[in-house]
């Protein structure tokens, strides 16, 4: 007779270590976005967002990619003192198991494996003069009235 317990047993620790992974990612974009927060004076708050896919992609696309590209996620720059939508910085693309995750920006895509890999990635992504302009622009938006 097959033992299914062990199936169990394997499925309920995979999903205990998916959730631990997403629960890192959660910490490391947390620190991301705390810091900053500080360092922009409130202005800048970081979080991965759902994002709409672009109508023009939609009529591009067959049935089947719409399917596929129903939830698109991105790694965005928003202003919590401000009323704009959030800016988005990368593309972002996540396994069931938290990890691997990539970050794509139109330079490059990024694989991240681990927290490191995360934390370096997003490194990267802060560094380039494309995102500083877009962080920038976040700054500059004018506060809510």
């Amino acid at each position: 007779m097959v033992n299914f317990i062990d199936s169990f047993n394997q499925g309920m620790s995979a999903a205990q270590k998916a959730i631990a992974n997403k629960d890192e990612i959660d910490s490391v974009i947390d620190a991301l976005s705390e810091q900053l927060l500080q360092a922009s004076g409130g202005k800048i708050k970081i979080s991965i967002a759902e994002k709409a896919t672009p109508l023009f992609a939609m009529f591009a696309a067959s049935a089947e990619d719409l399917l596929a590209r129903r939830k698109r996620w991105s790694v965005v720059a928003s202003n919590p003192l401000a009323s704009y939508q959030p800016k988005e910085l990368a593309e972002w693309k996540f396994d069931e198991n938290g990890y691997p995750c990539r970050l794509i920006t139109t330079e490059t895509e990024m694989f991240c494996e681990d927290r490191e890999a995360l934390e370096d990635a997003l490194n990267k992504l802060l560094s380039a003069p494309g995102t500083g302009k877009k962080l920038k622009a976040v700054m500059e938006q004018k506060p809510k009235e």
